[in-house]
């Protein structure tokens, strides 16, 4: 039976997709939990994160199940149309954290004394962990668009 190895392609963008969830489990952490983010649901997020989640997974499975120059030409497609998903929910997310943001860490010494809170510096800390890992996850979904995701037969 032959074995293929995966390759950088194929691990990178898997790789891209943990991210991914990672950021939007977080994300779901921040909007469920207490403090300044509290039911603050950013439209579209969602929407854009699972969108770009299920373009990486269908691109592997496509190079996985069958070959053809269709298939690369759909999987090439969906590898680039990932990072663009993923960093439109990245743009959303920032949109809709950062003057919260900016009121929590920035506001004049009187009201900081009453925004600064352990729970609103918790979920300030909660969305920046968010942003910084659906960054991530764009950028190597990028990376993963330059490598090919058929490994070699051992």
């Amino acid at each position: 039976m032959k074995m293929k190895k995966l390759s950088v392609g194929a691990c990178l963008t898997c790789l891209a997709a943990v991210l991914a969830i990672v950021a939007f489990i977080s994300y779901s952490s921040n909007v469920g939990g207490e403090g300044y983010y509290k039911d603050a649901v950013v439209s579209n997020f969602p929407l854009f994160v699972w969108g770009g989640v299920a373009c990486l997974v269908v691109a592997l499975v496509l190079n996985v199940v069958s070959k053809g120059k269709v298939i690369e030409l759909i999987s090439g497609v969906l590898r680039i149309g990932a990072p663009a998903l993923l960093a439109f929910a990245l743009m959303n997310l920032i949109a809709g954290r950062i003057d919260g943001l900016g009121y929590i860490y920035f506001s004049n010494a009187d009201v900081a004394r009453e925004v600064q809170t352990a729970a609103n510096l918790g979920s300030a800390q909660t969305a920046i962990w968010s942003m910084a890992l659906l960054g991530v996850a764009t950028l190597v979904a990028v990376v993963a668009a330059f490598f090919s995701l058929r490994g070699k037969e051992q």
